[in-house]
């Protein structure tokens, strides 16, 4: 990725819906550079998506859910395919250090984590759970800081 894509890629993270002379303007390239250049990041995996706020969709609990896990790898790949049908885990990440895998879920209430917690109880290779509920948040990630922090 040159500076170039860079700067279309900070350009469609203020605005994805402005259209491509208005951003081939913006950097100083043609409208040709841009939605070839667009074509080509897309080919390489970069998606555009849209940002919905979850409580918008009644989903006003946010949490972790910390894992400790069997090792075995036909053991993990059972509990994976049990996660992959979960609605309230938006990710499961692997981890290095003391605990295993962390989840981070999504829910109506309080007592949908807690139902969640229960049900993953019972899945394979699932030794101990520890919870965390959101407070509050004070940073999100937003693409562009990442864009523009070179």
């Amino acid at each position: 990725m040159d500076e170039v894509d860079r700067k279309i890629l900070v350009e469609l993270a203020r605005d994805s819906r402005q259209p491509i002379y208005v951003i081939a303007k913006k950097i100083g390239v043609s409208r040709q550079t841009v939605a070839k250049r667009i074509e080509r990041l897309k080919a390489l995996g970069v998606e555009f998506t849209v940002r919905i706020n979850p409580s918008m969709l009644g989903l006003n609990v946010r949490g972790y859910v910390m894992l400790r896990l069997d090792p075995r790898p036909e053991i993990r790949k059972k509990f994976e395919k049990k996660i992959e049908k979960l609605k309230q885990v938006v990710r499961l990440h692997y981890l290095l250090g003391p605990e295993d895998a962390i989840l981070e879920v999504l829910a109506q209430n309080n007592e949908e984590i807690s139902a969640l917690v229960k049900k993953l109880h019972t899945f394979p290779g699932v030794r101990e759970t520890e919870t965390f509920l959101i407070h509050s948040t004070v940073k999100e990630e937003n693409i562009l800081n990442l864009l523009e922090a070179k």
